[in-house]
């Protein structure tokens, strides 16, 4: 084999080919997350639904846990995010008194107006008080979260220290929240894992055929041959 490639053209296609494999490999692992995700609530669907009390004041409480409705109380935390239909809204947080402590539980939802302030709120259909909440972890910051104004009570991410102030929670569980478990997560039926492996597909096919296309043009070139050389062959 004979391979003499371009320099500048081999610069530039090295780091694009690897994003492509990178974006294949990315939608795969989104692929497993979301089926491993799906399974994890058919199964919190089907389990009993333990008291609150219990489960986060044993040892060792565990995400993905089930528990009954909580007793929650004291104001609300209005924070930005989707209910389970995908609906953008506040979602709407209050502490549940432990004896080990308070954690947050989302007890309600405001769906945002369409048109802003004053418009008309979306459509929704009224749905039964959920008889489950499942013990999620606490929500890490996201990377472009807008910044939080407690003087209003909008939120955009689980400022902790703050939040234990506005509740006046002597201590708050910052490793856990309740949220309700009434279904499967609209972001996991809009998107479901069959559409990350398409996806997935799709990028490692674009790898596929862009390493084509460089081989090709250096084939052209008479700077790839396969075989043997022709100094070998006059030998």
């Amino acid at each position: 084999m004979y391979f003499r490639p371009f320099p500048i053209l081999t610069i530039i296609a090295a780091p694009m080919l690897a994003a492509l494999i990178s974006l294949g490999f990315w939608q795969s692992q989104r692929a497993g997350w979301k089926a491993g995700l799906i399974v994890q609530f058919e199964e919190a669907l089907k389990a009993t639904p333990q008291p609150p009390e219990v489960v986060l004041c044993a040892d060792t409480p565990q995400p993905g846990a089930v528990v009954a409705p909580p007793q929650a109380s004291g104001p609300s935390l209005r924070i930005f995010g989707h209910d389970a239909a995908g609906t953008a809204g506040w979602r709407l947080f209050q502490a549940v008194q432990l004896s080990c402590g308070a954690v947050l539980a989302e007890t309600g939802f405001e769906a945002i107006s369409i048109g802003g302030p004053g418009g008309v709120p979306p459509a929704t259909t009224p749905k039964a008080a959920p008889d489950r909440f499942l013990v999620e972890l606490w929500p890490e910051k996201p990377l472009m979260a807008a910044p939080n104004s407690p003087a209003t009570n909008e939120w955009h991410w689980f400022d902790a220290p703050v939040m234990t102030s506005t509740q006046g929670a002597a201590f708050l569980n910052v490793a856990f929240i309740l949220t309700p478990l009434a279904g499967t997560p609209d972001f996991l039926t809009r998107t479901p894992p069959e559409s990350h492996i398409g996806y997935a597909v799709t990028w490692f096919g674009m790898a596929i055929a862009f390493a084509v296309i460089y081989a090709l043009l250096h084939a052209r070139a008479g700077r790839l041959r396969f075989g043997p050389s022709k100094d070998a062959t006059k030998e």
